[in-house]
């Protein structure tokens, strides 16, 4: 195995089916959704493969021993400066490959059923795996450089995606946003750059992680790639263009907007964590943010009716909590919840697009109702992602959410206010995911009589990624070996989930129980 071969199979895929399109446009042949779906699925796969293979070639390893590096070419050379297109393995970007080409495979071997009517699945194809291939270079780059040139390619792929339907004005408009608002965030990385190279000499991540500045110069350079992951990972100011960024098709809302570019930002501030920790100031300030966000997104995802909206305010949120877990020190724990929220958000997010596929195109939930007769699959599957989402035992949120809300309290950097903050996100959390699953699942229908009549199942290229998904939002959590941070977190733990049941109830009580003494407003 070779570590270029993890970046190199999505890139072949987007290079076959980008031909295939190029020929489908001057031949006038289709190119149907399963040729070009299994191409780009395949190439997933085996960048997935190669992953696990170096997973088990760290397996038992001791941290700091766990280090593969390729330098491929010399990239940059300006007098002194230059700079090496070399990709650098950890186990920090080897648990973001997993992600990416696991949950990746799943989603593009959905996308297979998904797209099946699309006039242009081999462009489509092409789009998801030169977006894979760009988050790859991201996660694996070892320089500043690198992963810039990773963060702008899935940021232009993700306005090609976006804007994919280019036939509707306002899908085309939400692309613009999330580009433009992304360029603005995106300023504070390349200024961070300059000030990198000025005052260490040197763009290479090892290096500046082992780098002593300043306080006042490592406050700035902090706070400028700060700036530039509220731009990717959507938080407060820059979070309004994610929910807008649900006009694309609903597979690359569960790759983009769930499992892998919106939380870049809090790769990279795990990648650049020993400077932070050399800046409590600027771990106050993530921490403020971070949890200002959850709340604030969860509060906004209690009035939403589009059921994609709804899952896009809920990511925002949850990157809050990710967002203060890094703030407060906690930044394992927010790794943690990178992955299990990539579980579960992902099936949730799939799992509506079955919804959506099954009651053509309809988003409001409340014109949907009794779909758990007419879609078992899905609404099984998605039970599971509103458990793990809800942190109730055993799925995986549990684990990983609690772990941040204890540290929110217990952390040398915790405090008593973003605790009961983080709590209350946690409790709005419950009330809107249980208002969606009643409303679509579990009240009585209010579909017209003929969309009724033609709601089905999902072909199994949509169900197979929805159970392994649901499979891995329960167990999801077991991977992740936890020491108790403190005394009193078995009781928090406890706590949490009771807080979470009884929003839950409510949400239950006053969209279920109550339906049969008026209607469910519109």
């Amino acid at each position: 195995m070779n570590l270029i071969q993890i970046i190199l199979f999505p890139l072949f895929g987007f290079l076959i089916n980008g031909f295939l399109q190029l020929s489908r446009t001057c031949k006038g042949k289709k190119v149907s959704s399963q040729q070009s779906g299994m191409i780009a699925t395949l190439a997933m796969i085996l960048s997935f493969v190669t992953a696990v293979y170096y997973y088990f070639q760290f397996n038992g390893q001791p941290v700091e021993a766990r280090l593969v590096e390729q330098n491929l070419f010399n990239w940059i050379k300006l007098g002194a400066f230059h700079v090496d297109f070399a990709l650098r393995l950890d186990s920090l970007s080897l648990t973001f490959t997993l992600i990416i080409t696991g949950v990746g495979s799943l989603i593009h071997l959905y996308s297979i059923g998904y797209m099946k009517e699309d006039a242009n699945p081999a462009k489509y194809f092409a789009y998801l795996n030169l977006f894979c291939f760009m988050m790859l270079n991201l996660v694996l780059g070892s320089s500043m450089p690198h992963v810039f040139l990773g963060w702008e390619g899935v940021g232009l792929a993700s306005y090609l995606l976006i804007g994919y339907w280019n036939q509707d004005t306002q899908k085309v408009l939400a692309g613009q946003k999330a580009f433009v608002m992304n360029r603005i965030g995106d300023l504070g990385f390349l200024i961070a750059m300059f000030v990198a190279y000025k005052y260490i000499g040197s763009l290479d991540l090892m290096d500046i992680q082992k780098a002593t500045m300043s306080p006042y110069v490592t406050t700035v350079f902090c706070l400028l790639i700060f700036f530039a992951c509220t731009g990717k990972s959507a938080q407060i100011p820059l979070f309004t263009w994610l929910p807008d960024a649900m006009a694309g098709p609903t597979p690359v809302s569960a790759l983009i907007h769930a499992a892998t570019m919106v939380t870049s930002g809090i790769y990279l501030l795990n990648r650049i964590s020993p400077q932070l920790l050399q800046s409590p100031q600027v771990m106050n300030v993530i921490a403020v943010v971070g949890v200002t966000t959850a709340f604030v997104s969860a509060v906004i995802a209690c009035a939403q009716k589009d059921i994609k909206k709804i899952l896009a305010y809920s990511t925002v949120s949850q990157l809050g909590f990710m967002f203060l877990a890094c703030g407060v020190g906690a930044f394992n724990a927010a790794v943690f919840h990178v992955m299990t929220h990539a579980f579960f958000k992902a099936l949730l997010f799939l799992g509506a697009g079955s919804v959506i596929h099954a009651l053509h195109e309809e988003q409001n939930i409340f014109k949907m109702g009794g779909l758990s007769k007419k879609l078992p699959v899905t609404t099984i599957t998605f039970v599971m992602g509103w458990a793990a989402i809800l942190g109730l035992p055993p799925f995986s949120g549990f684990f990983s959410k609690d772990e941040i809300i204890i540290e929110s309290l217990y952390s040398a950097h915790g405090h008593e206010a973003l605790f009961v903050m983080a709590l209350i996100s946690a409790m709005l959390t419950a009330f809107y995911m249980t208002r969606l699953l009643v409303l679509v699942f579990f009240s009585p229908s209010r579909m017209d009589k003929k969309t009724e009549e033609h709601v089905h199942e999902s072909p199994w290229t949509m169900s197979i990624p929805l159970v392994v998904l649901g499979v891995l939002s329960l167990i999801g959590g077991l991977w992740h070996q936890n020491e108790q941070v403190h005394e009193n977190g078995q009781a928090i733990m406890i706590g949490s989930v009771l807080l979470a049941l009884c929003s839950a109830g409510f949400a239950f009580y006053r969209y279920s129980v109550q339906k049969s003494k008026r209607t469910i407003a519109t």
